[in-house]
C-alpha cells in the first residue's frame, strides 16, 4: 500500500534514467548539426581568409539555437528508450503488479516536460534569437559581405495602408531622426494630394516634427501650392520609429515584441504579413510540443513483445514525424491563403495535443 501511494523511488530512477538520456541525446544531436554547418561552411570561410577564432565563435553562437531545435527528439528518445529498457527487461510488469500506474509513475516526466516548454520558450527569446543574429552577422563578415550598419540607410516605407509613402536617406534609432525626407500623401482613390520635403525630421510624443520643411499641397481644383518653409507637423504623419528600424525581415530572427509590431507594420503598410504571423503563433505553440512528444512517445510504452526498443523508436519517432509534417501542412495553407495563419498553426497543435492526451489516458498499464 505504500509503493501505491507514493512511488517516489521508482519515479525518482525513471526521471534519473530519462535525464541521462536526455543530456547524451541533446549533446550528440547538437553535435552533428555543428559538424554539418561547419563542413558546409568551411570551405567558404577558408576562401575568404577567417580567423580561426571567429569560425570557433561561429560555431559556439549556434549551439543555442540548435539545442531548442533538437530538444524535443532528444526527449523523445530518452523517454522512449527508458521506459523501453524497463519494458525489455521484465521490471515495468512488476511495476504494473505493484498497483503503480504508468501515468503515476511518469507524473515527473511530465512535470519535466513542462517545465522544459517554458524554460525553452525564455531560452529562445533571450538567448537563441539574439545569438542567431549575432552569429548570422559574424557570418557576413568573416565572408566580407557588406553589413547595413548601425544606421538604416535610404529607407522606404509604406504607412496607413498605402496612403502615406516615406522615404528617408538615413534613420538613427537612438535619436529617433531622420534626414534628407521625401513624404508624399495619397487620397482614398491613390492620387497624391500631399508632398513634404525636410531636411530632418525628430519624434515627439506622437508624431513627427519636421525642420527645414517645404509642404506642397493639392488644391481642389487639381492646382499645387506650396506652403512657407521651417518646422511643420501635423497628426497624419504619426508612424512611429519602430517602423524605420526594422532592418530585420527574417521574422525567425526577431524577438515577440519586435516581431509583433512588425506584423502591425506590414499590416498597417498593406504588404503580406502571413508569415511572420506564422512564426509569431509557432512561437507560443512550442510550448506545447514537448507535452505532445511526451504523449506520443508514452502511448508505445509496454505495447510490443518482440524487438521492444526498435519498435518503439520506430513507432514513436514515426507519431512525432506526422506532428511535424501537419505543422508544416498547416503553414504551407496559410502561406496560399487556404487558412488564416492562427488556424493554420493552431489547428494542428490543438489536434496533436488532444491526441496527446488521450495517448497518456489510455496508456497501457
Amino acid at each position: 500500500m505504500k509503493l501505491l501511494m507514493k512511488p517516489l523511488r521508482l519515479q525518482k530512477l525513471l526521471i534519473g534514467s530519462v535525464l541521462r538520456r536526455l543530456a547524451g541525446g541533446e549533446l550528440f544531436l547538437v553535435m552533428i548539426f555543428l559538424l554539418a554547418e561547419l563542413f558546409s561552411s568551411l570551405w567558404r570561410f577558408l576562401a575568404s581568409g577567417a580567423e580561426v577564432g571567429k569560425i570557433f565563435l561561429w560555431v559556439a553562437a549556434g549551439i543555442p539555437r540548435h539545442s531548442i531545435e533538437v530538444f524535443p527528439v532528444a526527449f523523445l528518445f530518452a523517454l522512449t528508450m527508458s521506459l523501453s529498457e524497463l519494458q525489455a527487461n521484465g521490471e515495468l510488469m512488476v511495476i504494473y503488479s505493484s498497483g503503480v500506474s504508468l501515468r503515476k509513475l511518469n507524473i515527473p516526466v511530465f512535470m519535466l516536460a513542462v517545465a522544459s516548454a517554458f524554460a525553452i520558450f525564455g531560452m529562445n527569446e533571450y538567448l537563441a534569437i539574439p545569438a542567431t543574429v549575432q552569429r548570422d552577422n559574424l557570418y557576413q563578415n568573416m565572408l566580407g559581405a557588406k553589413t547595413t550598419g548601425f544606421n538604416p540607410q535610404d529607407i522606404t516605407i509604406l504607412a496607413q495602408k498605402g496612403q502615406v509613402v516615406y522615404r528617408c536617406a538615413s534613420f538613427n534609432p537612438l535619436t529617433a531622426t531622420m534626414r534628407d525626407i521625401d513624404i508624399l500623401e495619397r487620397d482614398e482613390s491613390g492620387a497624391p494630394s500631399r508632398r513634404i520635403l525636410a531636411d530632418s525630421a525628430i519624434w515627439t510624443e506622437n508624431r513627427w516634427l519636421f525642420s527645414g520643411a517645404r509642404v506642397f499641397s493639392r488644391t481642389q481644383s487639381n492646382f499645387w501650392t506650396e506652403l512657407p518653409g521651417g518646422n511643420f507637423s501635423d497628426n497624419a504623419f504619426s508612424e512611429p520609429p519602430e517602423s524605420f528600424a526594422m532592418i530585420t525581415k527574417n521574422p525567425a530572427m526577431m524577438r515577440l515584441m519586435p516581431l509583433k509590431n512588425y506584423i502591425s507594420f506590414l499590416i498597417n503598410a498593406g504588404l503580406p504579413s502571413v508569415e511572420a504571423e506564422i512564426e509569431y503563433n509557432k512561437r507560443y505553440s512550442t510550448l506545447l510540443t514537448i507535452p505532445i512528444v511526451f504523449g506520443l512517445s508514452l502511448v508505445f510504452s509496454g505495447l510490443f513483445r518482440k524487438n521492444i526498443l526498435l519498435m518503439s523508436l520506430l513507432f514513436s519517432l514515426g507519431t512525432a514525424t506526422v506532428y511535424y509534417v501537419a505543422q508544416m501542412l498547416g503553414s504551407l495553407a496559410a502561406k496560399s491563403s487556404l487558412v488564416s495563419p492562427f488556424f493554420g498553426v493552431w489547428s494542428i497543435t490543438i489536434l496533436f495535443s488532444l491526441l496527446a492526451g488521450l495517448c497518456f489516458y489510455k496508456a497501457k498499464t
